[in-house]
């Protein structure tokens, strides 16, 4: 009886406990740090002022003092050494330590959904400065200023697939003339090429201002895949655009009246920047039938010192701002090309289409292929989950995984190889090859057909290269927008 009775109240303990362990609460945390390219907002009331934004990268966090919900550019808030600050976070105790100049203390305590600043909004309430402060990112982007925006989109909006697309042959077309109605620039200081440095957002970016004498201008922006301005040179391009369109002398000042905006859009994931691949070309253009551009009200202003470029959709690198209160970006004077707009699309369908033809001419090439087929499939090559955020990295050589047949015999050499972190780290999974390193995938391409390299023995060097046939190879088709509604 006695030993019976012990097997009853060993059950029921284990019946506590799995009790206990359903009952605990998820982690609010956890999910918020997993989620590295989304941008939060922390805010009392409506979010129409004194906002902070956050972003959460591997190391360290992007925080901003921005005007209202749904905003980007603002002040950012750094650290004592000029750098975004470290953050800690205990998923158990649902708290985040921000380590700023002055500290970011946020305890988690519920969900929330709701709306601010005409956003619709879903995320968390949180304890911030010993009060209740709402945590949360934004459900749709758009749904504000597609809502406030009274006029029609051009064209009610355009999407097709592929560089031969009806949309593709005739894009420039729905180009505005910015040249009737343009009123020449009174100070002649205003007027050349001039270049600028900021920030998009949290990513390093560059900017080349054109001033005509016409008072036309153009306005191209390079966005760069850093946060970190020492790491420009080296750094993916996200995007090139371009905008062009009229000056409008108000208070001694030049305002900025964009008439056309196109954005080139790369795979940046395993990205070869000797040949770049587009992933989709949009523009968007003001004109009688609605206004479509959304960049913020910009102005350039001269101290006789020298020129300033004003824009909220920016934020001046750390020590650089100008102005009162310090958001202005300085404007270099340069002697640099400006080109046009259909000058610029017939290069990115031209180069599309040199990849299109001969896609992988090198390890670079062959990386930057997989990753646009990764992207086009959630992060996944067939049925393999890869990481381009972690390691990755094309400066390896074919001989370096000299590959064995399951007869003992040498398999051929692939012709292009290169590596990636896998995102999903198998336990048992032969294709997860361990060096020094880390774990890494092992990718190749031999005759037009990828292989993976695996490892059947984690203890052993002996690898083996096998095909992946379910993988189509093609290059993803190049994108074409006209005023698009999202």
């Amino acid at each position: 009886m006695r030993r019976k009775w012990g097997w009853i109240l060993a059950l029921l303990g284990m019946v506590l406990v799995l009790a206990s362990a359903c009952s605990q609460p998820a982690s609010m945390v956890g999910p918020v740090l997993k989620r590295a390219d989304t941008t939060w907002y922390l805010y009392r009331g409506q979010g129409k002022s004194n906002v902070l934004l956050l972003q959460f990268n591997k190391a360290d966090a992007v925080v901003k003092a921005v005007d209202a919900v749904g905003e980007t550019a603002g002040e950012n808030k750094l650290n004592s050494d000029f750098a975004n600050p470290k953050y800690t976070a205990d998923t158990t105790k649902n708290t985040v330590h921000i380590a700023a100049a002055q500290a970011i203390n946020l305890t988690f305590q519920s969900g929330y959904t709701g709306t601010a600043n005409g956003y619709a909004v879903s995320g968390y309430t949180v304890q911030y400065q010993g009060k209740p402060y709402r945590f949360v990112r934004l459900k749709n982007t758009k749904q504000k200023k597609t809502t406030a925006n009274t006029g029609s989109s051009q064209n009610g909006g355009q999407s097709a697939n592929g560089d031969t697309s009806s949309l593709a042959n005739r894009l420039m077309g729905a180009l505005v003339d910015v040249n009737t109605g343009a009123q020449p620039v009174a100070d002649k200081a205003f007027v050349g090429t001039f270049t600028y440095r900021m920030f998009v957002g949290k990513n390093v970016g560059a900017g080349q201002i054109r001033v005509n004498a016409n008072g036309t201008y153009q306005n191209a922006v390079t966005v760069l895949n850093t946060t970190k301005p020492e790491d420009a040179d080296k750094a993916a391009v996200i995007s090139y655009s371009l905008a062009t369109g009229q000056l409008q002398s108000l208070y001694g000042k030049e305002y900025l009246n964009p008439k056309n905006l196109l954005t080139v859009d790369y795979t940046v994931h395993g990205q070869n920047q000797a040949r770049r691949l587009a992933q989709r070309v949009t523009l968007w253009t003001n004109g009688k039938s609605g206004d479509n551009i959304n960049l913020a009200r910009a102005r350039i202003e001269n101290t006789n010192a020298q020129l300033i470029y004003y824009s909220k959709d920016y934020t001046p690198w750390p020590k650089e701002g100008l102005g009162p209160v310090q958001t202005g970006m300085a404007m270099s004077k340069a002697d640099a090309a400006a080109p046009s707009i259909p000058t610029i699309y017939t290069n990115t369908l031209g180069a599309y289409r040199s990849i299109q033809k001969a896609p992988v001419q090198s390890n670079a090439d062959f990386m930057q292929l997989i990753g646009a087929i990764s992207d086009a499939h959630r992060q996944n090559v067939g049925q393999v989950a890869v990481d381009f955020t972690d390691m990755y990295g094309a400066g390896v050589k074919p001989t370096d995984y000299q590959a064995i047949n399951k007869d003992g015999s040498k398999q051929a050499l692939m012709q292009y190889v290169f590596v990636v972190s896998p995102a999903k780290v198998v336990e048992g999974a032969s294709y997860i090859i361990s060096t020094q390193s880390g774990d890494l995938l092992v990718f190749g391409l031999l005759g037009g057909k990828l292989y993976l390299l695996h490892q059947p023995d984690h203890d052993s060097a002996t690898v083996t290269w096998m095909m992946m046939p379910d993988v189509d190879l093609t290059v993803p088709p190049l994108q074409i927008r006209l005023n698009p509604g999202i």
